[in-house]
């Protein structure tokens, strides 16, 4: 199954929540290959900070072709693919193949406004490729404030499916980031960590139902306290 990120819209957390997912669904011991498709290469960054070998990351910040995504895909459960924040022929191509495509954004008005023309070229997307499956998520939403409460109120304006799961502002997603691992990793008994887990048993169940299996459970922490980021590591 290919997953991609998607948003022109930079600051909406993709990458973060792209990381965490892949991240998630390693742990459920799916074969997982992530595309950092965006130039700044922010996801192999994060990698480099540790040499974080959970899943391969592979730059590629240019067009890709159907022959790459074959080669990509090839021995791999899911192929996450975080893309650029602008509308191109990067963006474009990745819709081309993907399967299911997540638009992660944050309930600012900001940020509502300016989904539209990522919104317009899914739909154009969905010309050539009527498979493609496209789900709003909400990402960064400050708990406990009014924007927050209305969040899928204001979503619904577009006609599309909003993901069940919400990712709220937390601090562990930033310094996990920053640190080189997942949140799941940094903070296992964290409200983020209980966040992706959650968004990624919605992605798994609604993939399992679509191939009639059952979804691969996640496995228990084999810790349960935040690690140490300056001491060894687990892979994940």
């Amino acid at each position: 199954m290919i997953i991609s990120f998607v948003n022109q819209k930079g600051g909406v957390g993709k990458t973060t929540s792209a990381i965490n997912i892949a991240a998630s669904l390693k742990r459920r011991n799916y074969e997982v290959k992530f595309i950092d498709a965006d130039p700044q290469g922010s996801a192999s960054h994060w990698q480099a900070v540790e040499s974080n070998n959970a899943f391969e990351v592979v730059h590629h910040p240019e067009p890709i072709s159907q022959n790459e995504i074959e080669e990509f895909s090839q021995n791999c459960d899911f192929l996450v693919i975080d893309a650029p924040p602008a509308i191109g022929d990067i963006t474009k191509s990745i819709l081309a193949v993907t399967d299911l495509s997540i638009v992660p954004l944050s309930p600012s008005s900001l940020d509502i406004w300016s989904c539209k023309g990522t919104l317009d070229m899914i739909d154009e997307a969905q010309v050539d490729n009527p498979d493609l499956d496209v789900k709003l998520l909400i990402n960064r939403k400050i708990p406990g404030t009014r924007v927050g409460r209305e969040a899928r109120d204001s979503l619904s304006i577009f006609d599309m499916d909003l993901l069940d799961t919400e990712l709220c502002q937390r601090v562990a997603y930033i310094d996990a980031m920053t640190s080189g691992v997942s949140v799941m990793q940094y903070a296992p008994s964290s409200k983020a960590a209980g966040e992706i887990e959650s968004l990624c048993d919605e992605l798994t169940v609604e993939q399992a139902e679509e191939a009639e299996e059952e979804p691969v459970t996640s496995e228990p922490y084999a810790y349960s306290e935040p690690h140490d980021v300056y001491g060894d590591k687990p892979s994940w």
